[in-house]
């Protein structure tokens, strides 16, 4: 959703008053937005303490630090350090997790009465996957050393890769 759509969203609410313009809920989406990012910037996150905002029923947002770490760079393979920096987390409230997954159940209960409804479960043969092929044991354990030793050959041959750009 972008900050248009949530405009929208609210100017079209009942339960506000019609006086109310979309420009006067864009000033009140900016300002609240604001004050949130002044609070995150401003506030002190400490070994006892994190900075956080919480609101009831939506979650909780908490400043936290990342400490500095050595990464790679995916590309080139060389290492690099990565600096400190601050980020927000969030933790959905207990309701809202509770009421995002009940739609997804209730959208699944729908799709699976509808078929048990209907007086033929069977699609046309083109709609229906092929049964999966049941591997031997043997063609299994050929299958995992084959996929082992084609893992190893790029480890090697991305740690050879970085052993060169390291000696440059």
């Amino acid at each position: 959703m972008t900050k248009a759509e949530l405009i929208e969203k609210i100017s079209r609410s009942k339960d506000l008053p019609p006086d109310i313009t979309k420009k006067c809920i864009a000033e009140i989406v900016d300002l609240t937005f604001c004050e949130l990012a002044q609070y995150f910037e401003k506030a002190k996150v400490t070994r006892a303490s994190h900075p956080r905002f919480t609101f009831p029923g939506f979650g909780t947002l908490t400043k936290k630090r990342r400490s500095a770490r050595r990464g790679v760079n995916p590309r080139t393979l060389e290492p690099i350090e990565i600096e400190a920096f601050y980020t927000l987390d969030f933790k959905p409230a207990a309701g809202l997790r509770k009421s995002m997954n009940e739609t997804k159940r209730k959208t699944a209960a729908k799709a699976t009465s509808k078929s048990a409804g209907s007086k033929s479960t069977r699609g046309k043969a083109g709609d229906r996957l092929p049964a999966p092929r049941r591997l031997l044991s043997a063609e299994l354990k050929e299958a995992e050393d084959r996929s082992k030793r084609e893992r190893a050959s790029k480890t090697s041959a991305r740690r050879a890769k970085a052993a060169k750009v390291a000696k440059r």
